[in-house]
């Protein structure tokens, strides 16, 4: 594994604009200043909001942080956060950990992901993930609730089928092979979780949810259902409207059969693996 990571992540013309102190320089501010110290954080700006029509402006006070990279790009919708720096790093052990814009993130996430790589290095690991299972790949049932489908923060790690980036989720580079180009031009939708899990899938690699044990253990599934969006690597979410994000205006009318095209992927199951998968 190369020791240095790389963090990714894109954004929308209204956010990047805004010079809110609990706005995207939150986010940033959070990104920069990791405990870990051998890191970078590629920022992939595209020219024209395509959905929009809006052009990116690039604010000064992103100078200001020494470990923000800006790299200038075509907008593909949600998944320009990860495209574009496939495109660029072709190393195959290269550690990526996608994050989103609106997620103001522990200090100690990068330090945490590298130990998670260490621990499942076959495995994309991250932090929040949907319909959990157990390690003989059936749907789990430890919970009884809706934690066994929206699987995060729960105290303990399983596989799931789908993780979400918003929490951050590792991958490394070999994960993805050259096809992936084009299975994004083909399965692209607003969804960018959905698009890489199908991904995944296909080509038989495990997806993994794990915890911190310095979050607090909801047993009761009412008080995990409050503060889920809280735990760890989440220290708070940034100030924008509330139908406002990088999947704005990205659905389109054939989002709905694209999806049901990528679960045919994601439902191959891990009992179609040649063997059980170590949790």
């Amino acid at each position: 594994m190369n020791d240095r990571v790389i963090l990714t992540l894109t954004t929308i013309p209204s956010r990047l604009k805004s010079n809110a102190d609990n706005g995207i320089r939150a986010c940033i501010e959070s990104l920069n200043n990791q405990s870990y110290d051998d890191y970078v954080v590629h920022f992939n700006i595209p020219e024209i909001c395509k959905s929009t029509g809006e052009l990116y402006e690039i604010p000064e006070w992103i100078c200001d942080y020494k470990k923000i990279e800006i790299h200038r790009c075509h907008d593909m919708g949600s998944i320009t956060k990860l495209i574009p720096t496939l495109r660029r790093v072709q190393d195959p052990d290269q550690t990526i950990v996608v994050v989103d814009d609106d997620i103001i993130y522990h200090k100690d996430m990068v330090s945490a992901h590298v130990a998670n790589r260490e621990r499942w290095p076959s495995c994309v690991v991250g932090y929040d993930g949907m319909r959990s299972r157990d390690e003989n790949g059936r749907f789990s049932n430890r919970f009884k609730d809706s934690r066994d489908y929206y699987f995060s923060g729960c105290g303990c790690s399983s596989l799931v089928d789908i993780v979400q980036h918003y929490k951050s989720v590792s991958y490394i580079r070999r994960f993805f092979k050259d096809d992936i180009y084009d299975f994004v031009r083909k399965h692209g939708t607003w969804c960018d979780d959905k698009v890489i899990a199908a991904y995944m899938s296909h080509h038989m690699i495990p997806r993994f949810v794990t915890y911190s044990e310095n979050d607090t253990n909801y047993t009761d599934h009412s008080e995990w259902l409050a503060h889920v969006g809280t735990s760890f690597p989440v220290t708070g979410n940034t100030a924008h409207e509330s139908l406002e994000g990088c999947n704005l205006n990205r659905r389109n009318n054939d989002d709905e059969v694209k999806i049901k095209e990528l679960f045919k992927y994601i439902d191959i199951g891990y009992d179609k693996f040649d063997k059980p998968i170590k949790i």
